[in-house]
C-alpha cells in the first residue's frame, strides 16, 4: 500500500498517485460528512503540492468522482469563497 511518504512530489505521476491515496482515504469518512480535497491529507503534505499539480490533481478526482467514483458513495456540492470543490460522503 502506498503512504505520503512514498510520493515524489517533483515528478508529475505523484498526481495519480494521491489520486490513489486519496481514493483510499474516502473510506475512513462517514455518511454525512462534507469535505474538501485537501483535508483528505495532513496539511504539511498539501503544503508541498505544487499549485499546478493541486489543480490538476483537483481535476482528475472531480472526474474520479462524476464517473461514479467505484463503490465509494461522494457527492458533489458547491464550491467554497477559494473555489475549492465541496464534497459530501451519502
Amino acid at each position: 500500500m502506498e503512504t505520503t511518504s512514498d510520493i515524489d512530489l517533483n515528478a508529475r505521476q505523484s498526481v495519480y498517485q494521491l489520486l490513489e491515496i486519496a481514493k483510499l482515504e474516502l473510506k475512513n469518512l462517514y455518511s454525512g460528512e462534507v469535505f474538501v480535497l485537501s483535508e483528505l491529507f495532513h496539511g504539511y503534505i498539501w503544503k508541498r503540492i505544487p499549485p499546478a499539480h493541486r489543480k490538476l490533481f483537483g481535476r482528475y478526482f472531480l472526474d474520479y468522482i462524476m464517473s461514479g467514483g467505484g463503490d465509494e458513495s461522494v457527492e458533489i456540492l458547491d464550491k467554497t469563497r477559494q473555489h475549492q470543490q465541496i464534497y459530501s460522503c451519502k
